[in-house]
């Protein structure tokens, strides 16, 4: 069963006059017999544009039913309509639906599969975004698939998968409130973990926050996925799709001050290594912190 409504809420940042639809997909797991898979198409789309569209798979809460992060929620939606992003946003109860390995991955394989019959959509190179317990479903996906993953973004979370050298030139950004206790010492030592096997990783903390979403988190994992949607933008021509690089690293953050330096300045190389954060591009260095003076 499907179904079509058209989104005009404009309360929390939702986007006004999108169209958004859900894909329904049978599984064997206990509470998702029936898995809900909702999308939301960007006002931009173009049915007769050559190139496909890039797809933003964004997890919300622990079993969030999905429909408020594919209505664009938080800002989302009218960062996808100037982009041109598909959102598709998982609506999964328990059955440890984060870990995709056991079933949920091949249905959100499937609901891909079944949105691309009625657009033109990427099914790889995506991009994932996440926060609280969708932030472990935000990082184990790609670890599960680097292949199919562009870039992704874990936020407050307090799962992450075993970092391996399968996941290098897979970037990540991780993001956390200090006051967040738990999930704050978790993501550190993740992150230190990763770059021991040459993962590209930009780590952030957030003074004073504790287990919530902050504003500046917002604009960070924006600018992030941004810059490697638009790296990227061949793969969205099947014959160029598939390329990666080393990250580009312009300046170095200090997490310790929250400011930023040029890569190749004394000071920056004078940022402690568990405090040191590579920056690949001034807008991203914008949105991380704050330039040194």
């Amino acid at each position: 069963m499907r179904y079509w409504v058209m989104m005009l809420a404009v309360l929390g940042g939702w986007g006004s006059s999108a169209f958004a639809d859900v894909i329904e997909v049978k599984t064997r797991a206990p509470n998702n017999k029936t898995a809900f898979f909702n999308y939301r198409v960007p006002k931009s789309y173009d049915a007769n544009r050559r190139e496909s569209y890039r797809v933003v798979v964004m997890f919300g809460g622990r079993n969030t039913d999905g429909k408020a992060d594919a209505a664009g929620r938080m800002g989302w939606g009218q960062w996808c309509d100037d982009n041109g992003i598909f959102i598709v946003s998982p609506g999964l109860k328990d059955d440890n639906y984060w870990e995709p390995q056991v079933w949920s991955g091949r249905a959100l394989q499937i609901a891909l599969e079944q949105i691309k019959r009625n657009y033109n959509i990427c099914l790889t190179k995506l991009l994932f975004y996440g926060y609280s317990a969708g932030s472990q479903a935000s990082n184990l996906f790609p670890a599960w698939r680097p292949e199919w993953t562009r870039a992704w973004v874990s936020h407050a979370c307090g799962v992450f998968h075993e970092p391996t050298t399968r996941m290098r030139g897979v970037p990540g950004l991780v993001t956390c409130g200090d006051a967040d206790t738990s999930r704050y010492i978790i993501s550190r030592n993740f992150v230190e973990n990763a770059r021991r096997k040459g993962v590209d990783i930009i780590w952030k903390s957030f003074p004073n926050h504790p287990h919530d979403v902050p504003p500046d988190s917002l604009k960070l994992a924006r600018a992030f996925l941004l810059y490697y949607h638009e790296l990227y933008l061949d793969d969205l021509s099947s014959w160029k799709a598939g390329r990666t690089a080393p990250m580009p690293v312009a300046f170095i953050g200090d997490d310790l001050e929250h400011k930023y330096y040029a890569a190749d300045s004394a000071k920056a190389r004078n940022v402690l290594p568990e405090d040191r954060v590579p920056l690949p591009n001034q807008v991203i260095a914008q949105a991380w912190g704050k330039p040194a003076e």
